[in-house]
């Protein structure tokens, strides 16, 4: 079988020719905007993982305020957004002490269909876990778990023994749960080791009974990315884990994640993107100030700006090196399986409040 980092070499080269051959016949694919927003609720974290940007970002530590967090969702809800994706930029939603409330919130409020998160799960209390499996429009939850034992555990989360074994109690809890009765996770696993082959701890043992009740559990390896430049190679020390470099991902034209993944952050800020910008230096604006519609709007000139910067081919260093690109002249297969109607950027600026 082949590296993980040869085929993401193969297909980087392959999407660059289809790329290329678009962009010159002018064909775009944007799909549409959908009906889910990010909205980062904590952008605290417990662990200080050493591939990720948290411990070295200059953005914020805090929580939403609920009553913001209302306002936030009132809004969305009034530009059509049903669904609501809470996974922090980095952080973790469970360093809200009041994250409860705002899935009460979620639960019962109009226009609201669904929402779901991403967690480390070493810090829900065994009651949370519980109420967790009662929420009515809770769609699902991702468990990010890093290291398959106890030494790559804390080799990875630079945390502590009893972070590492309220993680594995955490897990025996919610085994137990997706056992009795039908619950949507699936589990992302970051193992530390190249193979965990013949590698046996509480972690992978846990891992294999999920898997037999039926939950997804997907190991990561390959190359990190380096957030914008925060995280080097010296970072990844002891591990077998390489930092990507800034051109190991082909990019031309803007960025589809600038008309589909835009995030509400924990400071208010409205950011171009979710996935590894955690200085915002994408912002389209601040909702503390200025009205949702108005910021992710054709009408906001720092959005269309940000845009044609990416179609002239200059991209802003938290861009250059990022793993989500996707370029808006490659039609992604996820497009077709899922019947979307796409559109080029000019069908979009005109159809697009």
């Amino acid at each position: 079988m082949l590296p993980n980092s040869v085929i993401k070499t193969v297909r980087n080269v392959r999407n660059a020719v289809a790329i290329n051959v678009n962009a010159a016949r002018g064909v775009e694919f944007i799909p549409p905007r959908g009906n889910s927003l990010n909205i980062e609720t904590s952008s605290l974290c417990n662990l200080d993982c050493v591939f990720c940007a948290y411990g070295k970002k200059h953005s914020p530590k805090m929580t939403m305020k609920n009553e913001f967090f209302q306002t936030c969702v009132t809004q969305a809800v009034g530009m059509g957004y049903t669904e609501y994706d809470l996974t922090p930029c980095t952080g973790d939603v469970f360093m809200d002490r009041h994250i409860f409330d705002k899935f009460d919130y979620l639960d019962t409020a109009p226009g609201v269909t669904g929402y779901g998160f991403y967690t480390n799960f070493c810090v829900p209390r065994p009651k949370d876990i519980e109420r967790l499996v009662g929420l009515k429009r809770l769609g699902g939850i991702g468990i990010s778990v890093y290291g398959h034992d106890l030494d790559t555990f804390l080799k990875i989360s630079k945390s502590t023994e009893a972070v590492y074994h309220r993680l594995v109690r955490n897990l025996e809890q919610l085994l137990g749960i997706v056992q009795r009765q039908k619950f949507g996770v699936h589990i992302a696993v970051h193992p530390g080791r190249n193979s965990i082959r013949g590698r046996k701890s509480e972690i992978t043992d846990l891992l294999e009974q999920f898997k037999k009740a039926g939950v997804t559990v997907k190991l990561t390896k390959g190359l990190y990315n380096n957030w914008g430049g925060f995280i080097t190679q010296e970072d990844l020390t002891g591990l077998p884990l390489k930092v990507g470099g800034v051109d190991d991902i082909y990019k031309k034209g803007a960025c589809v994640r600038l008309f589909t993944t835009i995030q509400v952050m924990a400071t208010g800020i409205v950011n171009g993107c979710a996935c590894r910008d955690v200085d915002a230096t994408l912002r389209l604006g601040d909702l503390n100030t200025t009205p949702l519609a108005e910021i992710i709007s054709t009408q906001n000139p720092t959005y269309m700006t940000l845009i044609d910067e990416q179609q002239r081919g200059e991209f802003r260093p938290v861009c250059k090196s990022c793993d989500f690109y996707a370029s808006i002249y490659h039609k992604s297969s996820v497009y077709r399986k899922q019947g979307l109607a796409l559109q080029t950027l000019e069908e979009w600026r005109s159809s697009t409040p």
